[in-house]
């Protein structure tokens, strides 16, 4: 409901300085025509001034704010406090590292105890990189005339603020929008390509399908969905509120509401584990929807003001509304574009294993007269990328692990015959050693076997078995 002259300027009036409020005559205690002739009158400039000050940066903004049009994209963090630069580190997962619990055994293991490591990572640098401003202009006059109607200081207001609170906004929905066409020019999106935008229940069910899927999906840490420059692992909290946004076309989810949900027993769009937000277009060819969330757009204001000066010779207030701000988007975070294009090719790279080698290491005799003799495997074979995709030199033929038997024997030559091994005495510790103790050390001509099994899964489906086996020790 609009409010008349006399509610206005009792709001004016309870926000002013103490010496206006002593000055200026109290509006609901006298006619708007009194306040009015106060206002005006040349000898008072400075209480119309800073009745202008308050009447716009304060007063105006809450009328209009009903009519006020709001970027429904709008995604804030805080506000820029220092500097105009934020910088966005995401770090890779630290990789793990086999337990030992037999430390000194080894000549790095004081080299490695001192070492320092850092997990490695990416940084994204977001400034400050809007200054618009928004002029209009109220004439004196005009301002006089508005106190004569009983509705007019609402009507200037609205004339004062809702044109450039709504240029403003609607520019920086055009903004938000740039800002998906940017990051797909600049990171490129994670695509999935659908047979049809949504038209019918069919291509409806398949859409919401995918949705579904990848919501879940984008729940496991991967480095697979968010830019393709930034090889760090990234994830959606499904237990967070507000986490999961899915930006869709207004064609899309009409469909969608119509031709699909309307099938599934009236579900509503809205009952899906995320958010739903309309956006008119999405500027990327082919585009439907975007997954992501709602840390996606990294947005904060640096400025918002609202400063005015008289100009003597046209009479009028120039009001000039500034909006100064961050605008970028995150690339560290999972977002998946839903197209009719071309979708994201994942390269996928294949082992196959020709080979399995065992190595026995020159064995270390303990204090306690234990021997210790290290093994290490080989496993051989070739990785090949698919559509041309060349495999990095930090692939390896992988992992290097089998199954262990121990046999032994004593004797030798034709006398040779089978030793029964304690496996308390002789075994086989989780890093490819063999632990030898001082009493089987000690028996007479004895030679302990080690072989090594392994199976691998064949790039056609099926399992081939490889061995491999050697003397580890021999006394």
């Amino acid at each position: 409901m609009a409010s008349n002259n006399t509610s206005v300027l009792a709001a004016a009036y309870l926000e002013a300085s103490t010496d206006f409020q002593q000055r200026v005559p109290d509006p609901t205690q006298h006619s708007v025509a009194q306040v009015s002739k106060f206002l005006f009158s040349p000898m008072n400039r400075k209480y119309l001034n800073e009745f202008m000050d308050i009447f716009v940066n304060r007063i105006a903004g809450q009328l209009v704010h009903q009519r006020v049009f709001t970027n429904p994209l709008k995604r804030r963090r805080e506000d820029i406090l220092y500097g105009t630069t934020i910088q966005e580190i995401a770090l890779n997962f630290v990789k793990a590292h086999a337990f030992k619990d037999d430390w000194g055994h080894r000549e790095d293991d004081l080299t490695n105890l001192l070492k320092i490591t850092r997990p490695d990572g990416s940084v994204a640098y977001h400034s400050v990189n809007r200054y618009d401003q928004y002029p209009i202009s109220i004439n004196r006059t005009e301002l006089r005339g508005a106190f004569t109607d009983e509705y007019g200081l609402n009507n200037l207001a609205a004339a004062i603020m809702q044109v450039p609170y709504n240029s403003a906004e609607y520019d920086e929905y055009q903004i938000y929008k740039q800002l998906i066409a940017e990051h797909e020019a600049n990171h490129g999106f994670y695509k999935h390509q659908l047979a049809s935008a949504p038209m019918d229940e069919a291509t409806g069910k398949a859409f919401l399908t995918a949705i579904q899927v990848y919501a879940d999906k984008i729940q496991i840490p991967t480095a697979l969905y968010n830019a393709a420059d930034a090889d760090v692992p990234v994830w959606s909290n499904a237990d967070e509120s507000d986490q999961l946004v899915l930006y869709i076309t207004p064609e899309a989810k009409a469909s969608l509401n119509v031709n699909t949900l309307a099938g599934l027993f009236n579900v509503e769009l809205a009952d899906i584990k995320y958010r739903i937000q309309v956006i008119d277009t999405i500027p990327v060819p082919g585009a439907v929807a975007l997954l992501t969330t709602s840390d996606f757009f990294v947005c904060a204001d640096y400025d918002i003001s609202n400063t005015s000066f008289f100009n003597p010779q046209t009479m009028t207030e120039n009001f000039y509304y500034t909006v100064m701000g961050m605008y970028s988007t995150s690339p560290f975070v999972p977002a998946i574009l839903f197209t009719t294009e071309a979708g994201t090719v994942v390269p996928t790279v294949t082992q196959a294993v020709t080979g399995l080698t065992q190595t026995a290491g020159t064995p270390l005799e303990l204090a306690d007269g234990e021997v210790v003799v290290p093994v290490s495997l080989n496993l051989q074979g070739t990785l090949s990328g698919s559509d041309g995709y060349t495999v990095p030199n930090t692939l390896a033929v992988a992992p290097d692990s089998a199954l262990f038997t121990l046999t032994a024997t004593t004797g030798s030559g034709a006398t040779a015959t089978a030793y029964e091994l304690d496996p308390t005495k002789v075994y086989v510790d989780r890093f490819g050693q063999v632990h030898i103790d001082a009493e089987t050390a000690a028996v007479g001509y004895i030679t302990i076997t080690l072989a090594s099994t392994s199976t691998y899964l064949n790039p056609d489906g099926s399992t081939s078995t490889y061995q491999a086996s050697g003397t580890v020790y021999s006394g």
